[in-house]
C-alpha cells in the first residue's frame, strides 16, 4: 500500500483535501496499534496489517479495513468524505460511540478463581493437539516460534517429568535451527515462515525473537547439553552483537526483509555464487546439506515461481543430517561454520537489509535478560559484556526517577513507558542481578517495579492497563502473542519480586492481577504459556537459593554449580562481607558463612532448610541436575 497507494498523487490529494492522514509505527506506540486493532476485531474476521482505520477528529474509530487496492482505497475515502460532509455526520457519530462502547466491554476484567494446575494441564493439553510431530512447531502454517511456549513445555517436564512434554519442546526447536528461519550463515532467527516445514521465511529479524530464541535455546541446552543448541545460541549472539547492538549499547528493533529492493535477496544464493565460493569437495556436500536446486528451491511466495535462488536449509534435526552425511555432529557444525565463514564475508558485499534504529525499552530487556542467561549457561563473557552495555544504556538514556522512557533513537528518549516497558526492563535487571550479583541492578529492579505499579495497576478494575490516560487508557492485553504480554511480565516480576525481598505484598498484587484475568485464563491457557510459566513460580513451588561467602569469590564455584542447572522455579541471592543486600532482602540479615566456607540457605516460602556448608555438601543435598538424554 506505501508502494500502490500513499505515493500516489490523486490517493494523496483526497487525503490531505478531506483527512488527517496519520502513519503510525505500532511498535512505537502499541497502545495504539492495540486499540485499533482490538476495534478490527470487533467488527471482522480479516484482521492484521496494513491496518487502515478511519476515526472521529478525537480518534473514536467508526471504519476498518485491511490491505486495499488503491481503486478501493479511493472509493471509501470518497464515500466517507462524502457521509461527513454531506448530511451522514451524525450517523458516522453514532457508530463511533457505538464502538467505543464496545471496546470498553472488551476491556472490561473478566474476574474469576484459576484453578492453576487445571490450567496448566489444559494448556500442555491445547499445545499437544496443535502439535505438528513431523516438523514441530503449532499450526500448518504459517509458523511462527514463539519461544515461549517452547519454554513453557520445559517447564511442564520439570514440574510432571512428563517426556512428550520435552520432546514436543526440543522437536520444535530442533526443526527450527535446522530450517530456512535460522539464517545458518549469520546467525539469528526469521520472523516466521508461511510454510510448516519452516523453509520459506518472512526474511525479516525482529530483536524479540532473538531475545526470546537464545532463551529457549539455553534452557534447552542446560537441561540436554545438546551440542547443536550450544552452537546456534552462540551464533545468535555473534548476529546479535555484530548486527543490532548500537555503538551506545542499546538494541535497534530489527533489520528488514528486503535487500536493495529484493524480498530475502541478502539471504539467498544461486548455484552458481556457491560454486564460485566453495572448494569443489565442499560444495558438493554443501548441494546436498544444504537442499541446493540448480533451478532454486526459494519459490517465489505470491506467484509460487522458482526464482533460481536458494535458502540455506538442512530440512532435518541437525544429529539426524549428520548421520545421514556420514558426519559426526561436531563435525557437522565445523563444516557449516566453514562454509558460513565464507559466505558471511562474501554477503557482505552485497546490499544490507535496511536496520529500523529505534531502541525499544521492553524488547531490550528481553535481549538483556537473555544475554545475562547466555552468560550464566554458556560462561559467555562477550554476552555478559553486551548485557551490562545495554541495561547502563537504559539506565542512562530511557530511565529517570523510576520511570521509563519507551522509544530511544537519534539521541532522544521519547513516548512514555508502557507496562511491557517497565515489566520486561525489571525482569531483566533482575537477571543481570543474578548474573553479577551487584545490588544496584536489583535495588533499580524494585524501584521500577513500584512505579509500574503506580502508573498501571487499575485498583477499581484490579488489573493492570497497557497504558493509562488519553483514548487508549482502557486497553488491556493480557494475553501473550509473538512475545509475552506486558501483563505476563508484570505478574512474573511480582512474584519473584516477592521472593527476591520476601516482602508479601507483591505476590498479593500478582494474584490479584491474575484473578481480574481469570476468565480469559480459564477459556485459552494456552495463550498464556509465558503467565502460566510464571505463575509456576508462585503455585508450583518457588525455591530462594541464598549464598554465603566471605568474600565473592569464594562463592564461585556454588554459584556456577547452580548456574549450571535448569531449575526454573528458583532464584539466587548473594551475601557476601560488605554487601547491603539485606536492605533489600530482609530475611538474609543473619545469613553467614559458617566456618569462613560457602554456605547454602535453602528457603521456600519465608520458611528455610539448615544451611549447608561447602560445595560438597551442597551438591549432595541438591542432588543430581534434572537431565534430559534423547540419544
Amino acid at each position: 500500500m506505501a508502494r500502490e497507494s500513499f505515493e500516489d498523487v490523486e490517493v494523496a490529494a483526497v487525503l490531505n483535501d478531506y483527512f488527517i492522514p496519520v502513519k503510525v509505527d505500532r511498535e512505537e506506540m502499541p497502545d495504539v496499534d492495540s486499540f485499533y486493532m482490538a476495534y478490527c476485531l470487533s467488527t471482522s474476521v480479516n484482521c492484521g496489517w496494513p491496518l487502515n482505520v478511519i476515526a472521529t477528529p478525537d480518534g473514536r474509530p467508526f471504519y476498518v479495513r485491511t490491505y486495499m487496492s488503491r481503486r478501493e482505497l479511493l472509493w471509501v475515502l470518497l464515500q466517507v468524505a462524502k457521509a461527513w460532509h454531506g448530511g451522514g455526520r451524525g450517523e458516522v457519530e453514532r457508530v463511533a460511540s457505538e464502538a467505543m462502547e464496545a471496546l470498553r466491554l472488551m476491556w472490561a476484567p473478566s474476574a474469576g478463581t484459576l484453578n492453576f494446575k487445571e490450567a496448566f494441564k489444559s494448556a500442555y493439553t491445547s499445545l499437544s493437539s496443535e502439535y505438528d510431530p513431523a516438523y514441530g512447531g503449532f499450526g500448518a502454517g504459517p509458523k511462527f516460534p514463539t519461544p515461549h511456549n517452547i519454554s513453557f513445555l520445559l517447564r511442564y517436564w520439570y514440574r510432571f517429568n512428563d517426556e512428550d512434554a520435552v520432546e514436543m519442546a526440543l522437536r520444535t526447536l530442533d526443526h527450527i535451527v535446522a530450517g530456512g528461519i535460522h539464517d545458518i550463515v549469520g546467525g539469528g532467527f526469521h520472523r516466521y515462515t508461511v510454510d510448516r516445514r519452516w523453509l520459506l521465511p518472512h526474511f525479516e529479524k525482529m530483536l524479540y525473537d532473538q531475545a526470546l530464541m537464545l532463551s529457549a535455546l539455553i534452557e534447552s541446552y542446560t537441561i540436554t547439553g545438546d551440542p547443536v543448541y550450544k552452537w546456534a545460541s552462540e551464533k545468535l549472539v555473534d548476529f546479535a552483537l555484530r548486527e543490532l547492538q548500537s555503538p551506545e549499547g542499546g538494541f535497534y528493533s530489527a533489520l528488514s526483509s528486503e535487500s536493495g529492493g529484493v524480498e530475502g535477496g541478502f539471504y539467498t544464493w544461486t548455484v552458481e555464487e556457491l560454486r564460485g565460493a566453495l572448494g569443489g569437495g565442499e560444495f558438493k556436500l554443501a548441494y546436498k546439506l544444504f537442499n541446493l536446486s540448480d533451478k532454486g528451491n526459494y519459490a517465489d511466495e505470491a506467484t509460487g515461481r522458482a526464482t533460481g535462488r536458494n535458502i540455506l536449509y538442512i530440512g532435518l534435526p541437525l544429529a539426524e543430517a549428520s548421520r545421514l552425511h556420514g558426519l559426526s555432529v561436531g563435525g557437522l557444525l565445523e563444516f557449516i561454520d566453514r562454509v558460513s565463514s565464507v559466505l558471511l564475508e562474501l554477503r557482505g558485499s552485497r546490499p544490507k537489509p535496511d536496520v529500523d534504529d529505534k531502541v525499544l525499552a521492553d524488547w531490550n530487556g528481553l535481549m538483556i535478560s537473555s544475554l545475562a542467561r547466555a552468560y550464566q549457561a554458556l560462561g559467555s563473557e562477550r554476552a555478559l559484556e553486551a548485557s551490562l552495555k545495554a541495561a547502563g544504556f537504559i539506565e542512562s538514556r530511557m530511565v529517570e526517577g523510576g520511570a521509563i522512557r519507551h522509544s530511544y533513537r537519534g539521541g532522544e528518549a521519547y513516548i512514555e513507558g508502557m507496562l511491557p516497558d517497565y515489566a520486561s526492563v525489571s525482569l531483566a535487571l533482575m537477571d543481570v542481578y543474578e548474573a553479577t550479583f551487584r545490588e544496584h541492578y536489583l535495588e533499580l529492579s524494585l524501584e521500577i517495579l513500584n512505579t509500574m505499579v503506580r502508573s498501571f495497576w487499575d485498583d477499581e478494575g484490579k488489573v493492570f492497563r497497557l497504558k493509562r490516560g488519553g483514548l487508549t487508557g482502557d486497553v488491556l492485553e493480557p494475553y501473550d502473542s509473538a512475545h509475552p504480554s506486558g501483563y505476563s511480565m508484570a505478574v512474573h516480576a511480582l512474584i519473584k519480586a516477592s521472593m527476591y525481598t520476601g516482602e508479601p505484598k507483591y505476590s498479593a498484587l500478582a494474584e490479584e492481577a491474575v484473578k481480574g484475568v481469570a476468565d480469559r485464563i480459564s477459556r485459552a491457557p494456552s495463550a498464556f504459556t509465558y503467565m502460566l510459566s510464571a505463575l509456576d513460580l508462585k503455585y508450583g513451588g518457588s525455591l530462594e537459593l541464598v549464598i554465603a561467602a566471605e568474600k565473592a569469590g569464594e562463592a564461585e564455584p556454588v554459584i556456577r554449580e547452580l548456574w549450571g542447572r535448569y531449575q526454573p522455579d528458583k532464584i539466587l541471592l548473594l551475601v557476601e562481607g560488605g554487601s547491603n543486600i539485606s536492605r533489600v532482602a530482609p530475611y538474609t540479615r543473619n545469613m553467614v558463612a559458617l566456618g569462613g566456607k560457602p554456605t547454602l540457605y535453602a528457603c521456600r516460602g519465608g520458611a528455610c532448610d539448615l544451611p549447608l556448608v561447602g560445595l560438597e555438601a551442597i551438591v549432595k543435598a541438591l542432588g543430581a541436575p534434572r537431565i534430559y538424554k534423547r540419544y
